[in-house]
C-alpha cells in the first residue's frame, strides 16, 4: 500500500507555512524552542503528547488527529475501485514524484485524470480503448509531464482549470477550460467541477458518480501545500470542506498523492477538518 504522504511533521508545517507563521514566532507563541519545531517539520524529533497538542491549538489543527498522525495510528482502509456499472479505475503510481495518474472507463473508452506517470505506464492502461479527454486538476509539472507524450498528434480535448490553462497551451491541440460547476462530458462519463484553489488558483476536484478526483486539493490525512498566501490558506480549507467533505460518507476520494480514502475517513482522522 502506498503510504501516507504527509506524516505529523509535514501537516504542522503545511498549517504553519499557510497561514504565514513564522518558526520564531510560532516557537514564541507556545514556548518551544525554534530548533524542536524545526526537528519536527524534519522528521528528526517524534512529539510528546503535550507539544503535539500545543502545536495543534495555536495552527488551528484537530488535536486528537494530530496526535493519531505523530503515533501512526491510523491508515486509510483500502479503497475499492470498481465502479457502479462496472468500470474500473486504474491507478498509475510514479515513484520518483510519489504522484497519481488515473484511467477509468469501460471497455471501449477512457478517460485519463492527471498525466504525472510515465507515459509508456498510461498507455499501457488505456490499451486499445478510446481516449476521449484528459482532465487535469491543476498544472503543476508533477501532473502534466507525460500529456504531450500520452496524446501525441490527436485532438483528444484536454479539459484544464481556466486559471491554468496556459501552461498546456503548446502540450495539446484541442484545450478546453473549465470552471466551478461546469459538468464535463467525456464520452459515456461526466464530471463535475469543484474548485478548490489554494494549493494553485485554479485547482479543482473532479466528481463523477461515487468518486472524487481530489488533485492536490485534499490528501489522505492532510492538504496540499497552500501556495497562495494566507489569505488563500481558509478558503483553501473551506472549499475542501464544503465541496467535498460534504458528500455522502462513502464518497471515495483518489488523491494526486498518497493513499485512496474516503470522506468518512477524512472527517474522522483528517488534522484540517
Amino acid at each position: 500500500m502506498v503510504p501516507l504522504e504527509d506524516e505529523f511533521g509535514d501537516v504542522v508545517g503545511k498549517a504553519r507555512r499557510g497561514q504565514g507563521i513564522s518558526l520564531d514566532d510560532l516557537a514564541k507563541d507556545i514556548a518551544l524552542e525554534v530548533e524542536l519545531i524545526a526537528a519536527f517539520e524534519g522528521y528528526r524529533r517524534d512529539p510528546t503528547r503535550e507539544q503535539s497538542d500545543a502545536l495543534a491549538n495555536h495552527l488551528g489543527l484537530d488535536p486528537g488527529k494530530l496526535w493519531e498522525m505523530a503515533t501512526d495510528a491510523w491508515v486509510p482502509r483500502p479503497v475499492d475501485t470498481t465502479l457502479q456499472g462496472g468500470s474500473h479505475v486504474d491507478q498509475l503510481w510514479y515513484e520518483p514524484d510519489r504522484v497519481w495518474a488515473y484511467v477509468l472507463g469501460d471497455e471501449s473508452q477512457c478517460v485519463l485524470i492527471d498525466a504525472g506517470a510515465p507515459g509508456r505506464d498510461i498507455r499501457q492502461a488505456i490499451g486499445t480503448r478510446e481516449l476521449t479527454a484528459v482532465l487535469l486538476t491543476h498544472t503543476d509539472v508533477d501532473h502534466i509531464s507525460s500529456l504531450g507524450e500520452v496524446i501525441g498528434d490527436t485532438k483528444t480535448p484536454v479539459y484544464v482549470p481556466e486559471d491554468e490553462a496556459d501552461a498546456v497551451i503548446g502540450k495539446a491541440e484541442d484545450v478546453r477550460t473549465m470552471v466551478d460547476g461546469d459538468h464535463v462530458k467525456a464520452g459515456l462519463m461526466e464530471f463535475r467541477v469543484l474548485h478548490t484553489p489554494g494549493h494553485t488558483v485554479g485547482e479543482s476536484c473532479l466528481a463523477t458518480g461515487e468518486i472524487v478526483f481530489t488533485g492536490d486539493a485534499l490528501f489522505a490525512g492532510s492538504i496540499g501545500g497552500t501556495t497562495l498566501g494566507p489569505d488563500a490558506y481558509p478558503l483553501h480549507k473551506q472549499t475542501v470542506k464544503d465541496k467535498v467533505l460534504t458528500l455522502p460518507n462513502s464518497t471515495k476520494l483518489f488523491p494526486g498523492h498518497g493513499p485512496q480514502t474516503t470522506v468518512a475517513e477524512e472527517l474522522a482522522h483528517n488534522p484540517f477538518f
